[in-house]
């Protein structure tokens, strides 16, 4: 299942911003993806949509606790975890 997170959370990504999903994995950073607050929002809400969960977070802790790619499929996999 991880690897359905991580590759739905991609497909998520260069759907938002165009980006050859060949060249993400889970150390890429999303500043390096030039992903603003904005699209990151847009992202966070598919991902809640698609796995029906919540995400409690404003902008600025957003960009505190998901770095890279694999900070956001990490905290898919606890929240899934957690309503399961």
């Amino acid at each position: 299942m991880a690897d359905d997170i991580e590759a739905s959370t991609i497909a998520l990504i260069t759907a938002q911003t165009e980006i050859d999903p060949a060249t993400i994995n889970d150390q890429t950073e999303l500043a390096d993806l030039q992903i603003d607050s904005l699209v990151l929002t847009e992202i966070v809400m598919e991902i809640e949509d698609k796995y029906d969960i919540e995400i409690d977070l404003n902008a600025a802790e957003a960009w505190d606790s998901l770095k890279t790619v694999g900070d956001m499929t990490a905290m898919v996999k606890k929240l899934i975890a957690a309503r399961a």
